[in-house]
């Protein structure tokens, strides 16, 4: 706590000391042994007189030692000096607060931070490397910014909220180049920013000089960081026309948000009636007078920066969205509601109130401060209680997870149910937004009530008071489970609560409790009988939605066409129906291992529409030659009628191996809990050998086509072969959550097995290009009418084509078939070439697909975005019936309204496109990235602190660099699942200087920690090789 209102100071210990291991405690902690407090330590029920006439105080909880508490002059000097008599043994360790470590909370409420030391926010891709659907690259959750020299950017430094403007001054040798409105030059190769105003300065000359001034034009990072570290760069003389423009642009951003300070001011209040999820835009539209569009579609860039500068720093009302588009033209903010808003002010001041009584002993206290003091103490008795009861059954650890369960099948007797209500639950639901929701920033001034509350619970004292501890507590007193992901709080997008024992459940009302019939199929009359083709449908043998499939039908020996069957949901789903409205909110279905959530609720709409014999289907047919040329196309309405359901597997057992397979990283395997019963498959599936003569030339055929149209997208600059990514496959059948009122009580622990996912076999090889084809086809025939649909396309600058081609021929192409994964420099380089992923509402090019438009198409029992299109598609088709001709013969250069449709264009792009993007992007990662990760993480915990069949995990890994951070660590690559780790600077005093270490060079390692919350693994290095002396 950093303030007091009675004058008296308060100190953050982390701005006396930073603890160099977690062993070492700080300021401030509690000198007690590691583990739970003695439950008969009591908590003193002596309250003074409460009354109005002699108002109370409340003596301290006996667990807060007397040394820390604050007497009635400020002594900070004298309490250092007794924390140091106190702890000898331990030497404060200062690092460079200006380069933090990413999951950081540093002092910036009462700490400056000077302009030279300012370091910019960095991404952490040059690890992580990209995923994304092994047959779809469109699913890339990258969306850099596209910067042109010229371009004004906002810079920032969220560890001590500095918000910077700076011009592009341009990219050289993967390095993008700024220069800052406070005379500052810096470099980065990955950067994004939140907001952008393209040709800000459109005179060249006026870049050049600044340009030549620049100390070195190197791509090497260490080279450039040295030049930064002591102020080099172009002069303030030198950039004086860029500083007056960007004073200028800041100064009339600054009158506009002093004219409307009353409306800017109270953003939260005015726009937080409910939880919501807007642009930056419709922000605008809500705070400012229209009249200052001066006749234009949109607000000026100084109005639209005086809004984002008000809600970029309000963290209590905005939180940016965590992923998905960071320019401000598609940048969406959750608001928080008001009743939260309010929340967060009254745990800040119950608890700010408590503090007070503890270092104001002498002087007589408030009746309502009083009470909500012994309120808050009530509070920690409770929950005090519970955390000592349940560690008899769970311990503790400082590993962002609690451990396993000592007894597997025993009930908890001992645990009363709790319902939290009052100040607990506010309490609980501060907790919650703090540390599983990871709602406020990082330089956050609430950060302080959280720890407090820690602090004042007295079960934590040698734990660092941050999030990952908070997260362990919302375990302990069973608000979440034992095995639960943080990513599930931390990734929900506003209209979708969380089950706390399940998955993402909406927000029901009374009226939705009851599902809605589904409308009458509007496409019967149009239905083509596919009775005399057999359907394949192809997938793993647990599927449940079952949405596409496909057969062929000869033409002649040189020409087929495929066809390739979709489920039909559109049209008995309408558009405005509440299943519809609840697939929006989802975007698509989120598969999470453990925690999978469809995206449409129950199962009326998979048991209407998988794929099966008499099910209706929107079929998307295309002529291909065997030379994997597109003749033709045509989407058609259809009913099933002869459907098969074979695995990949089989599939791959008749082809043989697939033709381009890079080699798979590693074998290995971590398993840990008891193996669950093998689940029955979903449904009937066939075997090869089950298949007639012709079916199986049929697959093949299918097989040779599909090569076939991927050969000739390879020769567009497809990408050849997608790297293998650890999977983690999770059951909690051998698990039981009862709930008793608010507390969880988890009996047992997840079976976890993690292994590499081999998706390139001959049978996802034969799905994977035919799907593709049904998006070009349905993108294609779309485009010739002026139809708008989800386009999936491909910001690329037209001057990068050629360079981009070249690259990923010679360098990326090679490795990826090696079976190796881009990082580094290579990633850098190919992302900055590349450009983004974009959702629009008109048709573009995907280079690293090889195709001139594509829209997904073949999911939409579990995409919504294909929903979309679904719907459009068939509005088409029914106007095309009812005009009895093709509305191709109305396209022109001109383009062309239809109104028959139930999305406009505008509509498309300017409110549901954006929405889409973004909840599509936060539901992948949760599902094949962050979610999957702290899965692994929680297998390895297991396996290494816990004994659970320890002997898969080695002794010590090899550890790759890959990123070289200055006075702070070395981030790199293990040998194991390709997982990302962190050696500290302290951990390579042995090895020599942290600058000494190159990009590439490997290490033997073993492991330090493993925080499951933070998603980081610590390593430390055992041996380090000679590296080969340079030619």
């Amino acid at each position: 706590m950093l303030r007091s209102s009675t004058g008296r100071h308060y100190v953050c210990w982390r701005c006396q000391a930073f603890q160099k291991t977690p062993a070492r405690r700080p300021l401030g902690r509690i000198s007690q042994a590691f583990g739970p407090s003695s439950p008969s330590q009591s908590i003193s029920s002596r309250l003074m007189n409460t009354s109005a006439q002699t108002p109370g105080r409340l003596p301290p909880l006996p667990e807060l030692p007397e040394g820390f508490r604050i007497s009635r002059e400020p002594q900070i000097k004298a309490q250092l000096r007794l924390w140091e008599e106190q702890n000898p043994d331990l030497t404060p360790h200062y690092h460079d607060e200006a380069i933090p470590p990413p999951t950081a909370i540093l002092n910036s409420a009462t700490r400056a931070v000077s302009d030279s030391s300012f370091r910019l926010d960095q991404t952490n891709s040059r690890t992580t490397g990209f995923d994304f659907d092994s047959s779809d690259i469109s699913s890339l959750g990258y969306t850099s910014t596209q910067l042109e020299p010229g371009d004004l950017v906002e810079v920032s430094s969220s560890g001590w909220r500095v918000r910077l403007l700076a011009v592009c001054l341009g990219n050289f040798n993967g390095q993008n180049h700024f220069y800052t409105n406070t005379g500052k030059w810096f470099t980065s190769r990955v950067f994004r920013s939140s907001f952008v105003i393209k040709n800000f300065v459109q005179d060249p000359a006026e870049l050049s000089a600044v340009i030549g001034a620049i100390p070195s034009l190197s791509g090497d990072d260490l080279v450039l960081d040295e030049l930064q570290d002591i102020n080099a760069g172009p002069s303030r003389d030198i950039a004086s026309g860029l500083i007056r423009k960007m004073y200028k642009f800041q100064t009339e951003a600054r009158l506009l948000h002093q004219t409307y300070v009353e409306r800017l001011n109270n953003a939260g209040i005015k726009l937080g009636d409910e939880e919501k999820l807007m642009s930056l835009h419709e922000i605008a539209d809500a705070l400012l007078p229209w009249t200052l569009k001066r006749g234009k579609a949109s607000f000026p860039p100084e109005a639209l920066y005086a809004v984002h500068s008000v809600v970029s720093v309000d963290d209590t009302a905005f939180r940016a969205a965590l992923l998905g588009e960071r320019h401000h033209e598609g940048r969406m903010f959750a608001v928080n509601s008001a009743d939260k808003q309010g929340n967060v002010k009254e745990v800040a001041e119950v608890v700010r109130n408590f503090y007070e009584i503890l270092g104001n002993s002498s002087r007589k206290i408030g009746r309502q401060v009083a009470q909500d003091a012994m309120k808050f103490r009530d509070f920690a008795i409770k929950v005090r209680k519970i955390i000592d009861q349940n560690r008899r059954h769970r311990p503790w650890t400082p590993h962002g997870t609690i451990g396993l369960a000592k007894r597997a099948t025993v009930p908890f007797v001992d645990v009363e149910p709790v319902q939290w209500t009052g100040l607990g639950a506010s309490i609980i639901e501060f907790m919650e937004m703090w540390a599983a929701n990871d709602w406020f920033q990082p330089a956050s001034q609430h950060h302080w009530v959280g720890a407090a509350i820690l602090r004042a619970i007295g079960r934590y004292q040698d734990a660092l008071l941050d999030r990952s501890t908070a997260w362990t507590f919302l375990q302990e007193i069973g608000h979440i489970s034992p095995w639960d992901i943080s990513p599930r709080y931390a990734l929900r997008l506003p209209g979708l609560e969380i089950d706390r024992d399940a998955g993402l459940n909406l927000e029901k009302t009374k009226s939705q409790d009851k599902s809605e019939p589904l409308a009458p199929d509007q496409l019967e009359h149009l239905r083509q009988d596919f009775a005399r083709s057999t359907v394949y449908c192809i997938d793993s043998e647990q599927t449940l939605d079952v949405d596409d499939g496909i057969s062929l039908e000869k033409v002649t020996n040189e020409e087929y066409w495929v066809h390739l069957h979709v489920a039909d949901p559109a049209s008995r789903v309408r558009p405005d129906s509440a299943q519809a409205k609840a697939a929006s909110l989802r975007a698509e279905t989120v598969y999470l291992s453990g925690f999978q959530e469809d995206m449409f609720d129950g199962d009326a709409v998979r048991d209407a529409f998988s794929l099966g014999a008499n099910q209706p289907s929107l079929t998307f047919s295309a002529l291909v030659k065997t030379d994997g040329t597109l003749m033709d196309y045509k989407i058609t309405p259809s009913i099933l009628r002869d459907v098969i359901y074979i695995t990949p597997e089989e599939v791959t057992s008749l082809i043989g191996e697939p033709l381009i397979k890079p080699p798979t990283p590693s074998s290995e395997v971590l398993e840990v809990g008891p193996r669950p019963a093998r689940s029955p498959p979903s449904r009937n599936l066939v075997t090869a050998g089950g298949l007639s003569k012709q079916q199986r030339t049929e697959l093949k055929t299918l097989h040779q086509l599909g090569q076939a149209v991927h050969k000739l997208r390879l020769s567009k600059g497809a990408q050849p072969a997608f790297t293998p990514r650890p999977k983690a496959k999770v059951s909690l059948d051998n698990v039981r959550t009862v709930q008793a009122k608010d507390l969880l009580q988890c009996h047992g622990d997840p079976w976890i097995r993690v292994a590499y996912e081999d998706s390139n076999t001959a049978g996802n090889e034969l799905v994977g290009p035919l799907m593709v084809l049904a998006g070009e086809v349905a993108a294609r025939w779309c485009s010739d009418r002026n139809i708008p649909i989800p386009y999936r396309t491909q910001v690329t600058k037209s001057e990068n084509l050629d360079a981009l081609k070249e690259f990923t021929e010679t360098v990326i192409n090679p490795k990826l078939l090696a079976g190796e994964r881009i990082v580094g420099p290579d990633l850098d380089k190919l992302n900055n070439l590349r450009g983004h992923m974009a959702l629009k509402a008109t048709p573009g090019p995907i280079f690293s697909m090889g195709l001139d438009a594509y829209s997904k198409v073949t999911s939409p029992l579990r995409r919504y975005a294909d929903l979309i299109a679904h719907w459009q598609i068939e509005a088409a088709v029914l106007e095309e019936h009812r005009l009895g001709r093709s509305l191709v013969e109305e396209n022109s250069p001109k383009e062309v309204t239809h109104k028959f449709l139930p999305f406009s264009k505008e509509t498309l792009e300017e409110s549901i496109l954006p929405r889409v993007r973004l909840r599509e992007v936060h539901a992948s990662a949760l599902g094949n990235n962050a979610g999957n990760l702290r899965w692994i993480l929680q297998a390895m915990l297991r396996a290494w602190k816990f004994g659970d069949n320890p002997n898969q995990l080695p002794e010590t890994f090899k550890f790759t660099v890959v990123t070289i951070n200055p006075k702070r660590d070395l981030e790199g690559k293990l040998n194991y699942f390709d997982l990302e780790a962190t050696v500290s600077v302290d951990h390579v005093t042995d090895f020599g200087l942290i600058e000494d270490f190159k990009v590439g060079e490997v290490l033997d390692v073993e492991l330090v920690d493993i925080n499951v919350y933070h998603k980081k693994i610590t390593v430390k290095p055992m041996r380090r090789y000679d590296l080969p002396e340079a030619e």
